[in-house]
């Protein structure tokens, strides 16, 4: 035990010191920060200046009956069509708006002239006021009002979602932000797991090129020396998750005060998800996939003697993971689907799985029952890398295949 310990203490210092965990740990809660409120502020940055669209309305039917809207503002023009657009660079007009008439002396055909390219917002803008015009003018033919016709087409309807727990209490809840937040936790799962997994590989593999193992195995045997590896490894994962867990209750306390209205907003959004059930089933299955996935690479590593041998074997270990992420998504929309429950339950998938269930209410023994079958098989492929660890990392200048490995796996003590 001893043993062990001196090595998850040598991965753990080793790698917290990285300039790449300290710069990693400080910047992600603000990258995430920055994703949520600057979309929000840049939305909200608009442009003083005002837009002056010149409008020339042959058929008689608009002109006079666009709305200035912000920094647009519409005037109405009787010059010809060819004179406002050669005074269209001289003057400090926007846009031209030509609206022609149709032989029904109608709405006809509409164009707009512009010295630089119209907005999406200002195009959007004008259509949306003359298709309403053209709709009202329709309507008049046949003597019903606007009124009428917005309560036939949308109604005002709210419908609000109620929870009930085992206990009949009920729970206001919102379907998009329990979809977004069961995403987040299992696309988080995902990238963790695959990234230190990735890294669990790469130090076997320098430690096998460089010889360093065959003196390290010489004062301990071959599973203490995994085990404190993939042991090691998962204590900065938890360090850098609650590093990262303080930094955000800071940016949130800091934006409660900028951005209440936004905060609030999203509060309400997901009232009815037990956060401190998330969060606790988020680091268990978090560390139990990490564990698992992490005895399969240090498989992979022990099995190549380079990098460049581990994409065919990377690949096959990695594809439940993406098998995982894929039934996640399905779930988010689907969560009462017969392979909801099956991908919670498969120890390779389960991880990301069952984050994605829980935020739509997952009973405590589907949960316990989950989390022991994935122990169970972590326990299991620990057993088994371990075997194939102890004559891998000793095997140089042969690729191993499948016969191979099986053959590592029956050799004797």
């Amino acid at each position: 035990m001893k043993k062990i310990l001196l090595v998850v203490k040598r991965e753990f210092i080793t790698r917290v010191k990285k300039k790449s965990f300290i710069i990693m740990t400080v910047l992600t809660p603000i990258l995430f920060a920055c994703l949520a409120i600057v979309p929000t502020l840049i939305a909200q940055i608009k442009s003083d200046k005002e837009k002056v669209i010149a409008v020339l309305d042959d058929s008689g039917l608009v002109a006079g009956e666009l709305k200035n809207a912000g920094t647009i503002k519409f005037v109405n023009e009787i010059k010809p069509i060819d004179s406002l657009k050669n005074s269209l660079l001289k003057d400090d007009n926007y846009a031209v708006l030509h609206i022609e008439k149709s032989e029904e002396n109608e709405i006809g055909n509409i164009t707009l002239y512009s010295e630089q390219a119209v907005g999406v917002d200002v195009l959007s803008m004008i259509t949306a006021q003359i298709k309403i015009l053209a709709a009202q003018i329709k309507l008049k033919e046949y003597d019903i009002s606007v009124e009428q016709i917005a309560q036939v087409l949308n109604p005002n309807l709210n419908i609000k979602t109620i929870r009930l727990d085992e206990q009949g209490n009920e729970k206001a809840s919102d379907t998009r932000a329990l979809m977004g937040l069961a995403m987040i936790c299992g696309i988080l799962i995902f990238f963790i797991v695959l990234m230190f997994g990735i890294q669990i590989m790469r130090g076997v593999i320098e430690e096998k090129s460089s010889r360093i193992v065959e003196i390290i195995i010489s004062s301990i045997k071959p599973m203490y020396l995994m085990l404190g590896k993939i042991i090691g490894v998962a204590l900065v994962v938890l360090t850098q998750i609650f590093i990262w867990i303080i930094l955000f209750g800071i940016i949130i306390f800091v934006a409660q005060s900028q951005f209440s209205d936004i905060v609030s907003q999203l509060q309400s959004y997901v009232g009815a998800v037990s956060f401190t059930k998330m969060l606790v089933c988020f680091i268990i299955y978090l560390t139990l996939g990490y564990l698992l996935y992490a005895s399969l690479f240090a498989i992979v590593g022990s099995a190549v003697d380079n990098e460049s041998d581990t994409q065919q074997l990377q690949t096959i270990t990695g594809v439940p993971l993406m098998i995982g992420y894929c039934m996640m998504i399905i779930v988010s929309t689907q969560p009462d689907n017969p392979l909801a429950f099956w991908g919670s339950m498969i120890p390779f998938t389960s991880p990301m799985v069952m984050l994605a269930r829980i935020p739509f209410g997952v009973s405590w023994f589907e949960i316990i029952i989950s989390m022991t079958v994935l122990l169970a098989t972590f326990v299991l492929f620990t057993w088994i890398a371990a075997r194939i660890y102890r004559v891998g990392i000793l095997m140089y200048g042969k690729k191993a295949s499948l016969k191979e490995l099986i053959k590592w796996l029956k050799y004797k003590k």
